[in-house]
Parts: C-alpha cells; sequence; structure tokens
C-alpha cells in the first residue's frame, strides 16, 4: 500500500509540478513530466469508470424491461446544437400497474413519433427510474471510459519508461 501511494506521489510532483520528489525540476516539456500527467489522468479516468460501471450493474441487475409507448415529446431547443427531447412514457409493470413517467435522460435521438414503442428498463423497486433501451446498450460509456484510459495508462508508462532510459 505504501508503495502505490509513493508511486501515485511521485507522478502527481512530476507531472502537475513538473518536479521530482526530491525538489528538482523537470521542464514543462519533458516526457516524464507528460507521461506521469497521462498516468495520472488514466488512473482517475479508471476509478470514474469502474464506479461508472458498478452503478450501472446495480441498475442493470435488478431492473424489469417491458414495452411503452409515447404519450409526448417535448422539445429543448440548444443554443448551441441540435433540439434535445424528453420523452413522456406510458407503461405498464411486472405487477400490471399502468405509469407514466419520464427518463431522466434527454436525447436528440428521442424525436419519435408519439404513439411509438419503445423498449425500456425500470427499477420494480422505484418505478419513476425508467431508462430507454438503445442500440449501444447500457455499457457504452463505461467501455469508452475504461478504454480510452487505459489507453492513457499505457502511453503515459511509455512515455515515462522512455524518459527514464534516456536520464
Amino acid at each position: 500500500m505504501l508503495r502505490s501511494w509513493n508511486f501515485l506521489r511521485e507522478i502527481f510532483f512530476e507531472g502537475m509540478l513538473h518536479r521530482r520528489v526530491t525538489g528538482e525540476k523537470i521542464g514543462f516539456n519533458s516526457l516524464l513530466g507528460w507521461g506521469s500527467n497521462m498516468i495520472f489522468a488514466g488512473l482517475l479516468g479508471c476509478l470514474i469508470g469502474v464506479v461508472w460501471f458498478a452503478q450501472r450493474a446495480h441498475f442493470e441487475l435488478d431492473a424489469r424491461t417491458t414495452i411503452a409507448e409515447v404519450v409526448d415529446v417535448i422539445p429543448d431547443e440548444q443554443k448551441d446544437g441540435p433540439t434535445v427531447y424528453t420523452l413522456k412514457l406510458k407503461w405498464v409493470d411486472h405487477l400490471g400497474d399502468a405509469h407514466i413517467t419520464q427518463p431522466k435522460v434527454s436525447s436528440s435521438a428521442y424525436d419519435v413519433p408519439i404513439g411509438s414503442e419503445l423498449d425500456i428498463s425500470y427499477d420494480p423497486n422505484d418505478p419513476k427510474d425508467v431508462r430507454v433501451q438503445t442500440v449501444e446498450g447500457p455499457w457504452f460509456l463505461p467501455k469508452m471510459i475504461l478504454l480510452g484510459s487505459a489507453l492513457s495508462l499505457v502511453l503515459g508508462w511509455f512515455m515515462r519508461t522512455r524518459a527514464q532510459r534516456r536520464s
């Protein structure tokens, strides 16, 4: 544990402060500093990705799926981008109770005709927690975060070891 803490401390000093732990300056454009920054960013991204993955898994393991009918499509004009839509959905849960809810997420992809049917996932313990199923699936963004973080870790490690061999 102490060794891991010392490594984090070392890459923080080299990347963020551009100094060695001893206080020696290493310069702004050094491979050692930028490699340490990439490792630090990769570790932070991995932490975010794992937490996001765990949250998605918590929802997906308990979630039920059903078909919902689009009751209303509410447009929200954006100043600097495409119009974002919020859906109002009517659906029946596994106990036969009818619900009308709005998913927490708005999207420009939700420009669908009223009356169309969409696949949704919902939390049986909290029927207001409804998520529209997408083509990419619920794991797309956490996977991209973890993939980018792993790439940052590998490139940072490569840059850092290359700079250490030179000195």
